[in-house]
Protein backbone atom coordinates (compact mmCIF):
# COMPACT_ATOMS: atom_id res chain seq x y z
CA UNK A 1 0.00 0.00 0.00
CA UNK A 2 1.08 3.42 -0.13
CA UNK A 3 -0.21 6.99 1.23
CA UNK A 4 -0.88 10.00 -0.36
CA UNK A 5 -2.40 13.29 0.27
CA UNK A 6 -3.92 15.53 -2.86
CA UNK A 7 -2.61 18.91 -3.54
CA UNK A 8 -5.19 21.32 -2.31
CA UNK A 9 -4.93 22.50 0.83
CA UNK A 10 -1.56 23.97 -0.75
CA UNK A 11 -2.83 25.26 -4.04
CA UNK A 12 -6.56 25.67 -3.77
CA UNK A 13 -7.60 29.14 -4.90
CA UNK A 14 -4.60 29.38 -7.81
CA UNK A 15 -1.85 29.47 -5.80
CA UNK A 16 0.48 27.24 -7.20
CA UNK A 17 3.35 29.11 -5.25
CA UNK A 18 3.07 26.85 -2.50
CA UNK A 19 3.83 23.59 -4.40
CA UNK A 20 7.40 23.88 -3.01
CA UNK A 21 5.78 23.76 0.48
CA UNK A 22 3.62 21.40 -0.11
CA UNK A 23 6.22 19.10 -1.29
CA UNK A 24 8.88 19.56 1.75
CA UNK A 25 5.51 18.68 4.18
CA UNK A 26 4.17 15.55 2.32
CA UNK A 27 7.87 14.21 2.80
CA UNK A 28 8.67 15.61 6.45
CA UNK A 29 5.18 13.79 7.62
CA UNK A 30 6.29 10.62 5.49
CA UNK A 31 3.81 10.47 2.73
CA UNK A 32 4.67 8.42 0.15
CA UNK A 33 3.47 10.87 -2.71
CA UNK A 34 0.85 13.37 -3.83
CA UNK A 35 -1.95 13.80 -6.31
CA UNK A 36 -2.50 16.75 -8.30
CA UNK A 37 -5.33 17.99 -10.08
CA UNK A 38 -5.12 20.77 -11.43
CA UNK A 39 -3.18 22.67 -15.25
CA UNK A 40 -0.33 24.54 -13.20
CA UNK A 41 1.51 21.04 -12.75
CA UNK A 42 1.33 20.00 -16.18
CA UNK A 43 1.90 23.46 -17.97
CA UNK A 44 4.94 24.05 -16.02
CA UNK A 45 6.78 20.59 -16.16
CA UNK A 46 5.27 18.89 -19.31
CA UNK A 47 8.46 19.98 -21.68
CA UNK A 48 10.66 19.21 -18.85
CA UNK A 49 9.82 16.08 -17.35
CA UNK A 50 13.19 14.95 -15.94
CA UNK A 51 12.99 18.17 -13.84
CA UNK A 52 10.37 17.35 -12.38
CA UNK A 53 11.52 13.69 -11.76
CA UNK A 54 14.49 14.45 -10.35
CA UNK A 55 12.51 16.70 -7.88
CA UNK A 56 10.36 14.17 -6.56
CA UNK A 57 13.05 11.84 -5.64
CA UNK A 58 15.16 14.98 -3.71
CA UNK A 59 11.67 14.52 -1.32
CA UNK A 60 11.73 10.76 -1.26
CA UNK A 61 8.10 11.22 -2.95
CA UNK A 62 5.93 9.82 -6.19
CA UNK A 63 3.51 11.38 -8.40
CA UNK A 64 0.42 8.93 -7.94
CA UNK A 65 -1.80 10.28 -10.02
CA UNK A 66 -3.66 13.25 -11.79
CA UNK A 67 -7.33 14.49 -12.70
CA UNK A 68 -9.37 15.10 -16.01
CA UNK A 69 -12.88 16.30 -15.03
CA UNK A 70 -14.45 16.76 -18.95
CA UNK A 71 -17.22 18.17 -20.28
CA UNK A 72 -18.50 15.13 -21.99
CA UNK A 73 -21.97 16.29 -23.33
CA UNK A 74 -21.03 18.98 -25.07
CA UNK A 75 -20.28 18.23 -28.42
CA UNK A 76 -17.90 20.89 -29.47
CA UNK A 77 -16.02 20.23 -26.45
CA UNK A 78 -15.41 16.75 -27.23
CA UNK A 79 -12.38 16.84 -29.03
CA UNK A 80 -10.60 18.97 -27.34
CA UNK A 81 -11.36 17.25 -24.10
CA UNK A 82 -10.05 14.07 -25.65
CA UNK A 83 -6.81 15.89 -26.79
CA UNK A 84 -6.15 17.71 -23.51
CA UNK A 85 -6.60 13.65 -21.65
CA UNK A 86 -3.25 12.92 -24.37
CA UNK A 87 -1.40 15.07 -22.62
CA UNK A 88 -2.04 14.68 -19.15
CA UNK A 89 -1.49 10.91 -20.24
CA UNK A 90 1.59 11.51 -22.20
CA UNK A 91 2.81 13.88 -19.19
CA UNK A 92 1.94 10.61 -16.74
CA UNK A 93 3.77 8.26 -18.81
CA UNK A 94 6.83 10.56 -18.78
CA UNK A 95 7.19 11.21 -15.06
CA UNK A 96 6.47 7.24 -13.66
CA UNK A 97 2.57 8.02 -12.20
CA UNK A 98 0.43 5.01 -12.51
CA UNK A 99 -3.33 6.71 -12.82
CA UNK A 100 -5.38 8.90 -15.04
CA UNK A 101 -8.74 9.45 -12.95
CA UNK A 102 -11.20 10.72 -15.11
CA UNK A 103 -14.89 12.09 -13.92
CA UNK A 104 -17.34 15.13 -15.43
CA UNK A 105 -20.38 15.97 -16.91
CA UNK A 106 -21.68 18.59 -14.95
CA UNK A 107 -25.60 18.20 -12.80
CA UNK A 108 -27.99 19.64 -14.95
CA UNK A 109 -31.68 20.45 -14.21
CA UNK A 110 -33.10 17.79 -15.80
CA UNK A 111 -32.22 14.07 -15.07
CA UNK A 112 -29.70 12.72 -17.38
CA UNK A 113 -31.17 10.26 -20.47
CA UNK A 114 -29.84 6.65 -21.53
CA UNK A 115 -28.26 8.64 -24.41
CA UNK A 116 -25.82 10.80 -22.22
CA UNK A 117 -25.30 8.30 -20.09
CA UNK A 118 -24.25 6.38 -23.36
CA UNK A 119 -21.74 9.30 -24.74
CA UNK A 120 -20.13 9.48 -21.48
CA UNK A 121 -19.31 6.08 -21.32
CA UNK A 122 -18.03 5.77 -24.88
CA UNK A 123 -15.74 9.35 -24.14
CA UNK A 124 -14.72 7.06 -20.87
CA UNK A 125 -14.09 4.16 -23.06
CA UNK A 126 -11.67 6.68 -25.68
CA UNK A 127 -9.62 7.64 -22.49
CA UNK A 128 -9.35 4.06 -21.07
CA UNK A 129 -8.03 3.37 -24.46
CA UNK A 130 -5.84 6.36 -24.41
CA UNK A 131 -4.29 5.25 -20.51
CA UNK A 132 -3.88 1.66 -22.06
CA UNK A 133 -1.51 3.07 -24.80
CA UNK A 134 0.60 4.52 -22.50
CA UNK A 135 0.69 1.83 -20.02
CA UNK A 136 -1.57 3.87 -17.41
CA UNK A 137 -4.61 2.76 -15.39
CA UNK A 138 -7.69 5.30 -15.86
CA UNK A 139 -10.20 5.41 -13.48
CA UNK A 140 -13.48 7.02 -12.77
CA UNK A 141 -13.76 9.31 -9.72
CA UNK A 142 -17.20 9.76 -8.70
CA UNK A 143 -18.19 13.16 -7.64
CA UNK A 144 -21.11 15.11 -6.26
CA UNK A 145 -22.32 17.71 -8.29
CA UNK A 146 -22.56 15.72 -11.12
CA UNK A 147 -24.70 14.10 -13.55
CA UNK A 148 -23.27 10.89 -12.11
CA UNK A 149 -23.54 11.92 -8.35
CA UNK A 150 -26.49 9.12 -7.68
CA UNK A 151 -25.90 5.83 -7.63
CA UNK A 152 -28.34 4.83 -10.64
CA UNK A 153 -26.79 7.25 -13.65
CA UNK A 154 -23.38 5.83 -11.90
CA UNK A 155 -24.05 2.05 -11.53
CA UNK A 156 -25.32 2.79 -15.18
CA UNK A 157 -22.20 4.51 -16.42
CA UNK A 158 -20.25 1.16 -14.85
CA UNK A 159 -22.33 -1.02 -17.04
CA UNK A 160 -21.78 1.08 -20.20
CA UNK A 161 -17.99 1.25 -20.00
CA UNK A 162 -15.37 -1.46 -20.44
CA UNK A 163 -14.24 -2.80 -16.66
CA UNK A 164 -10.87 -3.22 -18.19
CA UNK A 165 -9.95 0.29 -20.05
CA UNK A 166 -11.97 2.25 -17.12
CA UNK A 167 -11.78 1.11 -13.79
CA UNK A 168 -12.86 2.94 -10.86
CA UNK A 169 -11.57 5.65 -8.15
CA UNK A 170 -14.03 5.16 -5.32
CA UNK A 171 -14.07 8.59 -3.05
CA UNK A 172 -15.66 8.00 0.64
CA UNK A 173 -16.84 11.38 1.02
CA UNK A 174 -17.95 12.02 -2.56
CA UNK A 175 -20.36 8.81 -2.34
CA UNK A 176 -21.50 9.70 1.33
CA UNK A 177 -22.65 13.10 -0.29
CA UNK A 178 -24.59 11.24 -2.56
CA UNK A 179 -27.31 8.55 -1.88
CA UNK A 180 -24.68 5.86 -2.00
CA UNK A 181 -24.17 2.69 0.43
CA UNK A 182 -20.68 2.85 1.19
CA UNK A 183 -19.65 -0.46 2.45
CA UNK A 184 -22.62 -1.79 -0.49
CA UNK A 185 -20.40 0.41 -3.60
CA UNK A 186 -16.63 -0.97 -2.31
CA UNK A 187 -18.33 -4.86 -2.26
CA UNK A 188 -19.86 -4.45 -5.83
CA UNK A 189 -16.70 -3.03 -7.50
CA UNK A 190 -14.08 -4.43 -5.14
CA UNK A 191 -12.51 -5.80 -8.36
CA UNK A 192 -12.75 -2.93 -10.24
CA UNK A 193 -11.14 -0.58 -7.80
CA UNK A 194 -7.48 0.52 -9.10
CA UNK A 195 -7.14 3.77 -6.87
CA UNK A 196 -8.78 5.36 -3.83
CA UNK A 197 -9.57 8.60 -2.10
CA UNK A 198 -10.34 8.70 1.73
CA UNK A 199 -12.04 11.73 2.70
CA UNK A 200 -14.33 12.44 5.79
CA UNK A 201 -16.86 14.58 5.96
CA UNK A 202 -19.51 15.32 8.63
CA UNK A 203 -22.88 16.34 8.73
CA UNK A 204 -23.00 17.80 12.80
CA UNK A 205 -22.19 21.52 13.88
CA UNK A 206 -23.70 23.61 10.88
CA UNK A 207 -24.92 26.59 11.33
CA UNK A 208 -28.78 27.28 11.29
CA UNK A 209 -30.73 30.35 10.73
CA UNK A 210 -30.18 34.05 9.17
CA UNK A 211 -26.32 34.65 9.38
CA UNK A 212 -27.25 38.33 10.17
CA UNK A 213 -30.77 39.97 10.02
CA UNK A 214 -31.44 39.80 6.98
CA UNK A 215 -28.75 37.81 5.56
CA UNK A 216 -28.19 34.66 3.77
CA UNK A 217 -29.68 31.47 5.52
CA UNK A 218 -27.41 28.80 5.94
CA UNK A 219 -26.64 25.91 5.64
CA UNK A 220 -27.10 26.61 1.79
CA UNK A 221 -25.44 25.32 -1.15
CA UNK A 222 -23.08 28.12 -2.51
CA UNK A 223 -20.36 27.33 -0.69
CA UNK A 224 -17.17 24.95 -2.14
CA UNK A 225 -18.05 22.63 -4.22
CA UNK A 226 -21.66 23.43 -3.31
CA UNK A 227 -22.34 20.89 -0.50
CA UNK A 228 -22.37 23.69 2.31
CA UNK A 229 -26.10 21.88 3.22
CA UNK A 230 -24.88 18.41 2.57
CA UNK A 231 -21.78 18.40 4.79
CA UNK A 232 -18.27 19.75 6.13
CA UNK A 233 -15.07 17.63 4.80
CA UNK A 234 -12.79 17.29 8.33
CA UNK A 235 -9.63 15.34 8.96
CA UNK A 236 -10.12 11.61 8.55
CA UNK A 237 -11.87 9.87 11.47
CA UNK A 238 -13.24 13.15 12.72
CA UNK A 239 -16.56 12.47 10.45
CA UNK A 240 -19.39 10.48 9.79
CA UNK A 241 -16.78 7.51 6.97
CA UNK A 242 -17.01 4.32 8.30
CA UNK A 243 -13.37 3.92 7.22
CA UNK A 244 -12.61 0.80 8.88
CA UNK A 245 -15.71 -1.47 7.40
CA UNK A 246 -14.22 0.13 3.87
CA UNK A 247 -10.64 -0.90 4.56
CA UNK A 248 -11.49 -4.51 5.22
CA UNK A 249 -12.92 -4.76 1.89
CA UNK A 250 -10.07 -3.71 0.55
CA UNK A 251 -7.97 -6.12 1.68
CA UNK A 252 -9.93 -8.55 1.42
CA UNK A 253 -10.28 -7.70 -2.58
CA UNK A 254 -6.46 -7.94 -2.23
CA UNK A 255 -5.82 -4.39 -2.96
CA UNK A 256 -2.08 -3.19 -2.44
CA UNK A 257 -2.68 0.40 -4.38
CA UNK A 258 -2.81 3.97 -3.51
CA UNK A 259 -4.95 5.57 -0.88
CA UNK A 260 -5.00 9.45 -1.33
CA UNK A 261 -6.86 11.27 1.29
CA UNK A 262 -8.13 14.45 -1.28
CA UNK A 263 -8.85 17.16 1.63
CA UNK A 264 -10.39 20.25 0.14
CA UNK A 265 -10.52 22.17 3.11
CA UNK A 266 -9.53 22.76 7.05
CA UNK A 267 -9.95 24.64 9.83
CA UNK A 268 -5.93 23.71 10.83
CA UNK A 269 -2.41 24.58 9.27
CA UNK A 270 -1.71 22.41 6.29
CA UNK A 271 1.08 20.26 8.51
CA UNK A 272 -1.28 19.45 11.63
CA UNK A 273 -3.77 18.45 8.76
CA UNK A 274 -1.37 16.15 7.38
CA UNK A 275 -0.15 14.33 10.68
CA UNK A 276 -3.77 14.11 12.32
CA UNK A 277 -4.74 12.23 9.00
CA UNK A 278 -1.38 10.41 8.66
CA UNK A 279 -1.70 9.35 12.40
CA UNK A 280 -5.51 7.76 12.04
CA UNK A 281 -4.20 5.47 8.84
CA UNK A 282 -1.25 4.41 10.99
CA UNK A 283 -2.73 4.56 14.42
CA UNK A 284 -6.53 3.75 13.85
CA UNK A 285 -6.61 1.50 10.44
CA UNK A 286 -3.19 0.03 10.14
CA UNK A 287 -2.34 1.56 6.85
CA UNK A 288 1.11 1.79 6.26
CA UNK A 289 2.45 3.05 3.12
CA UNK A 290 5.87 2.10 1.38
CA UNK A 291 8.17 4.75 3.75
CA UNK A 292 6.62 3.42 6.88
CA UNK A 293 7.75 0.07 6.01
CA UNK A 294 11.10 1.20 5.00
CA UNK A 295 11.52 2.55 8.65
CA UNK A 296 9.97 -0.72 9.81
CA UNK A 297 6.68 1.73 11.42
CA UNK A 298 4.88 -1.24 10.36
CA UNK A 299 5.74 -3.84 12.71
CA UNK A 300 5.59 -1.65 15.77
CA UNK A 301 1.73 -1.69 15.94
CA UNK A 302 0.64 -3.99 18.60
Amino acid sequence: MKIGFGAALWVRDNHPGNFHRMLDELSLEGYDGLEYAGLWLLEQYERRPGEFRELMQMHDLEFSATYHHCEYLIPERQQSELELAKRKADFLAAVGAPVLMIDGAHKRPEVATDDDIKVVAGMANRMGEIGRERGLTVAWHQHWGTTFEVKATFDRLMELTDPELVKFCPDTGQLTLGDFDLVETFKKYSSRIAYVHFKDLTFAGRPRGELWPGGPVAPTDSGAYHVDSRGRWVELGRGAVNFPAVYRILLEAGYDGWIVDDFDFTGYSVRESLAACKAYLNGALGVYGRRDRAKGLSQSRG
